[in-house]
């Protein structure tokens, strides 16, 4: 199965910060089946995809603040 041809444009990383994390959204949709995934939907629609929405179409939380 081909890789998704936005893998190396894609924001996806940046937005996940456990390695770990990340490798297991790579390996179901930007290895897998990325015709699944909303962020490549939205850019092959030429739709602006959000920094924090995840292939599965869900949003990441905000970080947290840590201020006292």
């Amino acid at each position: 199965m081909p890789a998704c041809p936005n893998t190396h444009t894609c924001a996806l990383q940046q937005s996940i910060g456990m390695r770990e994390a990340l490798r297991v959204w790579q390996s179901f949709y930007c290895e897998g089946c990325f015709e699944r995934c909303e962020r490549h939907k939205l850019v092959t629609a030429g739709v602006e995809v959000p920094p924090r929405l995840l292939p599965n179409g869900r949003l990441l939380d905000p970080p947290q603040s840590t201020s006292l």
